[in-house]
């Protein structure tokens, strides 16, 4: 091979090689920012759960919300699915499990769902009516502003059994979170819980604000809102370290190109070295005249 074309080869591959470790630092830096958000509305979303678990306990609330007595008696004791996916790489289909959870517990017949990301599509839901939300992407800057509202607004106008979420995490212990009825709650994110703090009230010291119902009400959509966005992100974060496992790969297979196309660059320079040498060699010459004349 030309020197030149390997020289120009190996520049290539390792301005490759920048552009993929720049993306890498990218995404670890996501990593870092992502866990930190996903602590902070989680340590939200447990506060308020267990406020209002405190004021139900202490003033026996009269909600809807708690009480799951509907507020339009349309929809009778359905569930909602919120299911979110992730682009995979090399095809490790570990969504494969989530689908037949949602197959052996949820109704595609009758219960309602939200759908992130294109492999949530392909449930077998039964009518497009059922599908409250539909995104290819989970888009976190997006959504966070939509489903939280979204799921409020059903909550409001619907009577409601269980909300659950389905999400692809190690951290995820259960085979789905439930964040609805709170009495069924198992919204927990081990390493996270792990090192989070705990919550402890003396309702004594305070006043409630407006009238406890009103505010339990409220509490009850930061826990909904906060839950939904430590969700999303969790998933989210998944897909960064998808990402991260990715560029690691091609960072690895990289190095081993440029190592192997230095040493044939060394290689071929050297051979051609020696060529020139030879070729302007005195001794070369010598011998030559020398097999010449002997041969004459």
């Amino acid at each position: 091979m030309n020197l030149k074309k390997i020289k120009e080869k190996k520049v290539n591959l390792d301005k490759i090689y920048k552009i993929i470790e720049s993306k890498k630092n990218i995404t670890l830096v996501n990593i870092l920012k992502l866990s930190k958000e996903i602590l902070f509305y989680l340590q939200r979303s447990n506060f308020s759960k267990d406020l209002i678990t405190l004021l139900n306990e202490k003033f026996s609330i009269d909600n809807s919300f708690l009480s799951k007595s509907p507020v339009i008696e349309t929809v009778k004791g359905k569930k909602i699915w919120v299911y979110i996916t992730e682009e995979e790489k090399y095809g490790t289909n570990s969504y494969q499990k989530h689908y037949k959870t949602l197959t052996e517990n949820a109704d595609f017949n009758e219960d309602l769902f939200i759908l992130i990301g294109e492999k949530s599509q392909e449930l077998p839901v039964s009518t497009e009516q059922q599908i409250l939300f539909k995104s290819d992407e989970n888009i976190v800057l997006k959504l966070i502003e939509i489903l939280p509202k979204l799921i409020i607004n059903i909550f409001k106008q619907y009577k409601i059994s269980e909300l659950n979420f389905v999400i692809n995490s190690s951290k995820i212990k259960q085979k789905y979170i439930t964040l609805f009825p709170l009495e069924k709650n198992n919204f927990e994110l081990t390493y996270y819980s792990q090192n989070g703090p705990l919550n402890t009230f003396d309702l004594d010291k305070y006043k409630i604000h407006p009238e406890p119902n009103l505010f339990v009400e409220s509490l009850f959509e930061h826990y909904l809102t906060f839950s939904a966005m430590s969700l999303l992100m969790e998933s989210a974060l998944v897909k960064e370290k998808y990402n991260l496992v990715a560029q690691n790969k091609s960072l690895n297979d990289l190095e081993e190109k440029i190592r192997k196309h230095k040493i044939l660059y060394l290689r071929t320079k050297k051979d051609l070295e020696i060529e020139e040498i030879s070729i302007l060699s005195p001794d070369k010459d010598l011998i030559h005249t020398q097999n010449e004349v002997s041969h004459g």
